[in-house]
């Protein structure tokens, strides 16, 4: 019985192998050349989808309109910089790092910023601030009357302030005055 069931199996196995040999050369090459074929997908063209004057809208523009990658948001504040007039007061007393417990810590940060005359803020103050990670900044008021120094907010993309004005804007929109919808991007008076 174990001899009959060998024979069996021989045959069937000899049987399948012949099939194969029925197969076209010609057919062979041409599934080869197919499967080496590499399709390239189209890429795609990120426009602006919808714009009103307040928000941009960007994405694919070679498929439905409603697949939106991303989009801004005008700033459109009710105040600006000249609502806060001061005069700019030239006066420089020496920095009392032991004023604030900031000041202690980025001693050199703030003593930096501090002669820097590009740090004057509010006619008679110094604005320091400097990274604590991404996207991270922190910062400090320096009053130049008494050199004391002040708590003031951390931002996330940065600070935007004058001389010559009390105002200071907190994650300041891009120079057209758009911003990211992200839960840290918003501007802030």
């Amino acid at each position: 019985m174990k001899i009959i069931f060998q024979i069996i199996i021989s045959v069937f196995l000899l049987l399948s192998c012949s099939d194969k040999k029925n197969i076209d050369k010609k057919e062979m090459v041409t599934d080869t050349v197919k499967s080496k074929k590499t399709t390239t997908k189209p890429k795609p063209k990120i426009d602006i989808i919808y714009d009103d004057g307040r928000i941009k809208l960007y994405g694919d523009t070679s498929i439905e309109k409603d697949k939106i990658s991303w989009g801004l948001i005008k700033f459109e504040p009710y105040i600006n910089f000249s609502d806060f007039k001061v005069e700019i007061q030239n006066v420089k007393a020496k920095i009392d790092l032991n004023s604030n417990e900031l000041g202690r810590e980025f001693r050199t940060a703030i003593r930096t910023d501090y002669e820097n005359p590009k740090s004057l803020f509010a006619g008679h103050y110094s604005f320091s601030y400097w990274g604590c990670g991404s996207p991270c900044q922190m910062s400090v008021i320096i009053d130049r009357k008494t050199g004391k120094i002040y708590d003031s907010p951390t931002a996330s993309l940065g600070y935007e302030f004058r001389n010559d004005s009390r105002m200071l804007i907190v994650n300041p929109p891009d120079s057209l005055g758009y911003y990211d919808n992200c839960s840290y991007c918003k501007p802030e008076i």
